[in-house]
């Protein structure tokens, strides 16, 4: 099947269009399967290889119902062997009814936007030489330190791997960090990734320096911390109940306040008053609550009545004069705790760097959906992050409303998301909250389906894909996964990529075609 799918026009509502895809060197065939044929030409693109897609129809779950034509992707939680999929409809460019993009090549892409891959023809806003969110005309925008609108697109985990294959492909491809850096930023930012996220351990100085020699070429950051976990070893306190999994109980002792500030001066010295650093993580993934283990129920179960922890709860069901935990006591508990370390967190950057923004604790599973931990970090954080794993499709009905609207008046971000490749990845896969699905091809499609429905999102201000590279061989217990842009060889998956090009590029002429 042969079909002309990207006709390219010229206007201010449609500015962007796909590319052609880098040229990388495919180390093993099966990445790129032998049915599918991309024919780049300058003028339109010809695409062979995409499934047929089904009748028009309205886009479901939304507010909006664009019409489109849905492809079938199969997706499974299920490690491999995958025992059953579930087929479920999914949303790519080449088959939204009444859009189409507009910008072809990287040239085009880059007289539209400056370094950080902000919008230079939007509404220019206040530029304070800092990232920072402001709501236009009811939609949440990052600003960027020159003024202008942004939309944020990264990845994480910007290392090097471990293996022995992966430091000969290291040395071959690069040899030395600013080489690695210098190649990386710009093969990123020609898909339309402009920056890191979290877990870019011993990378961020690097990444700094990168900046400070490239300034028309900079990589944004956004920096993580463990400050629960630095704040039990440096100011000598115990988990509640021994466990890290009650460590949120620590923000009830007196002394977190100032230990927010000092740390911070510590920590994040390297990182204040940079222009580049978009934001920071304060811990990562905190365990408010669990599918099966409510922190309320926990702090009331343990053994130690003198437990700071135990206290509070125990003065909370007083108060509250219940005698059994439900789910709605459980969130209001949780929701206190987060406004204890959310404010402590926050007060500290703002007397210290009150340029910088906040971006949280990058919210997952069970804490993401208690409304009174959401509205917390709402009230401290410039943007709530949500690592967003276990939905096909964003929850635009629900919660994804409920994030900017009924439980708090600030914007999200998503930082983490992802799938994995079973049937065309020599890795095995047996590790990672993200979907499985077949293929390579598939990875494509699923990444346009989910940041499709996020760019609906007028409270969305981005996404960070997790992540840079595949898991190399040692991670994870031996259970590495296929969860990056790039294989164990440093190259782009050349499928995955041009798809994810096709929206980087599109971002801002796409928000204008929703919000129409």
């Amino acid at each position: 099947m042969k079909i002309k799918s990207f006709y390219i026009t010229a206007s201010f509502a449609c500015l962007f269009m796909l590319t052609s895809c880098v040229d990388y060197e495919v180390k093993d065939p099966n990445f790129m399967p032998p049915d599918v044929v991309l024919d780049e030409g300058d003028d339109d693109e010809i695409i062979e290889g995409l499934p047929t897609p089904g009748e028009m129809q309205a886009y479901s779950p939304s507010l909006l119902g664009k019409p489109y034509r849905p492809i079938k992707v199969k997706y499974s939680s299920q490690f491999p062997p995958v025992a059953s999929w579930t087929e479920a409809n999914t949303r790519i460019v080449a088959y939204m009814g009444e859009y189409k993009p507009s910008i072809k090549t990287e040239s085009d892409y880059k007289a539209i936007t400056n370094k950080y891959g902000s919008l230079t023809t939007g509404a220019k806003q206040q530029a304070t030489g800092r990232f920072y969110v402001k709501k236009v005309n009811g939609r949440w925008w990052i600003i960027d330190p020159e003024g202008y609108p942004h939309y944020e697109r990264s990845v994480t985990s910007l290392r090097y791997g471990s293996s022995s294959r992966n430091k000969e492909a290291w040395n071959k491809r690069f040899g030395n960090d600013n080489m690695w850096l210098s190649k990386t930023q710009a093969e990123l930012a020609s898909i339309g990734f402009h920056g890191t996220g979290a877990f870019c351990t011993n990378t961020y100085s690097k990444i700094q320096a990168h900046n400070q020699s490239n300034p028309n070429a900079p990589m944004t950051l956004a920096p993580s911390f463990g400050f629960l976990s630095q704040f039990r070893s440096q100011n000598g306190h115990a988990y509640p109940g021994n466990t890290s999994d009650n460590e949120l109980g620590l923000v009830l002792y007196s002394d977190w306040a100032d230990f927010c500030k000092s740390y911070i001066r510590s920590a994040m010295a390297s990182y204040l008053n940079d222009a580049n650093v978009l934001g920071f993580f304060s811990d990562n993934e905190i365990n408010f609550s669990s599918q099966n283990s409510r922190i309320l129920d926990r702090f009331l179960k343990l053994t130690d009545r003198t437990d700071i922890a135990y206290l509070e709860a125990k003065k909370f069901m007083e108060e509250k004069n219940a005698t059994s935990v439900t789910d709605n006591l459980n969130s209001e508990f949780a929701g206190r705790l987060a406004e204890l370390y959310y404010k402590g967190v926050k007060e500290a950057i703002k007397e210290i760097d009150p340029g910088m923004m906040y971006l949280g604790t990058r919210l997952h599973g069970t804490p993401k959906y208690l409304q009174h931990v959401v509205a917390a970090a709402g009230k401290y954080c410039d943007i709530i992050s949500i690592n967003y794993y276990s939905r096909w499709s964003p929850e635009l009905t629900t919660y994804v409303k409920q994030w900017g609207e009924d439980w708090a008046d600030a914007p999200f971000m998503v930082t983490e998301f992802y799938t994995k490749g079973v049937k065309d990845s020599d890795l095995n896969n047996q590790s990672g909250a993200g979907f499985s699905v077949p293929t390579q091809n598939d990875r494509a499609y699923a990444y346009q389906h989910f940041t499709l429905g996020l760019l609906e999102a007028k409270n969305c201000v981005g996404w960070h894909w997790f992540k840079y590279q595949d898991d190399d061989g040692t991670d994870n217990s031996s259970k590495p996964a296929n969860k990056g842009v790039y294989d164990n060889y440093y190259e782009m998956y050349p499928y995955l990529s041009k798809f994810m090009k096709e929206v980087n590029y599109n971002v801002y002429n796409l928000i204008e075609y929703f919000d129409k």
